[in-house]
């Protein structure tokens, strides 16, 4: 079975091990690259730090150090292994991995001042729902993320797999984005489409795509078991 991975290349070195490991064969199509951007907090000191992705936690330390006495707010394990690497760990976990999980989260908390490293094309749903419960939020753009756009004919080779993994709302705008570019129809590829988590879903329904899988929990490992589970 041949699957499609669309992180940064990086990553996906990583998960290729992985999913090799367990027989299957891994075409490389990364497409999203991220940067990091210049930045400065307006405050020095909040009641929360948020993150909500292991960049957000790579781009905001190297620069800078998690406020004194701020709870450090994680969205998912992952990231808080991601946070382990810098000396850090996470006071919060939502138990839904996800945003609906830290608003679930942020309804027990008392109010204050919340720090939220994020990328530039980030979703706003957070933030909104923060504000509206007279949450003092500062968002603070630390990287942004850019689409990779390739040729017709090596996009075309390299979509001939079965299987096609998205971990975030920007891999799946930056994969419609090569397909509207060269006028592709999704239909010609005859793909099925395995995201993440219900918000990359949801942006693969913005796309029309109806039939989509997505793991128990939203890791790697969840996501083979998944595809041995469809086998």
């Amino acid at each position: 079975m041949k699957i499609i991975l669309t992180r940064e290349e990086e990553d996906i070195e990583k998960d290729k091990k992985l999913f090799e490991k367990e027989g299957f064969t891994v075409i490389e199509l990364p497409l999203i690259k991220a940067t990091s951007l210049d930045f400065e907090l307006p405050l020095s000191d909040y009641d929360y730090i948020v993150f909500q992705s292991k960049r957000a936690i790579r781009y905001f330390l190297e620069k800078e150090q998690i406020p004194d006495k701020a709870k450090i707010i994680v969205v998912g394990r992952k990231t808080a292994e991601e946070l382990k690497k810098y000396g850090y760990k996470a006071d919060l976990i939502p138990d839904e991995e996800n945003v609906q999980g830290l608003v679930r989260l942020f309804k027990k908390l008392r109010k204050g001042k919340v720090l939220i490293p994020r990328s530039k094309i980030g979703r706003d749903e957070l933030i909104e729902f923060l504000r509206r419960e007279n949450f003092t939020v500062f968002p603070v753009n630390v990287y942004t993320v850019e689409p990779v756009l390739y040729d017709e004919r090596f996009l075309l080779e390299k979509l001939k797999g079965d299987f096609i993994v998205f971990y975030s709302p920007s891999a799946v705008k930056a994969f419609f984005a090569n397909l509207q570019k060269y006028g592709i129809g999704k239909e010609k590829l005859r793909l099925k489409y395995i995201a993440i988590g219900k918000t990359t879903k949801e942006s693969l329904y913005s796309f029309d795509v109806k039939d989509v899988l997505i793991p128990q929990k939203p890791n790697t490992e969840h996501i083979i078991k998944l595809l041995k589970s469809v086998a």
